[in-house]
């Protein structure tokens, strides 16, 4: 389900100046130097390339920023329910009391 709410709400981010070369860029590389790049990224090596379609990925790596809004538990999503709080905070006042409930791990059956 989280799956496809990624695949559903995930959007690039690019800067203004920048976004008729890096559209060209991304047209032009190859899913091959993409995968490559993927495989060394994943081994812990980010910066090194073979070729000059795989500079043009790890290029395309530092200027494209990836946003996921609406998948719950991303770092787009935690930043717009704090904005969401301290909006709430700004117009109906800071909270006055708080309540956690933390039952016993020892004794409770539910947890």
């Amino acid at each position: 389900l989280q799956r496809r709410k990624i695949l559903l709400h995930t959007s690039l981010k690019v800067k203004r100046d920048s976004f008729p070369g890096v559209a060209t860029n991304l047209a032009a590389v190859s899913p091959w130097a993409v995968h490559c790049v993927t495989e060394r990224v994943a081994r812990g090596d980010t910066v090194s390339a073979n070729n000059d379609d795989e500079r043009s990925v790890l290029r395309l790596m530092k200027e494209v920023e990836v946003i996921t809004s609406e998948v719950p538990g991303s770092a787009h999503a935690r930043a717009h329910m704090r904005n969401e709080i301290r909006g709430l905070m700004c117009e109906r006042g800071l909270p006055s009391f708080y309540v956690t409930i933390n039952p016993a791990d020892v004794y409770n059956p539910l947890v």
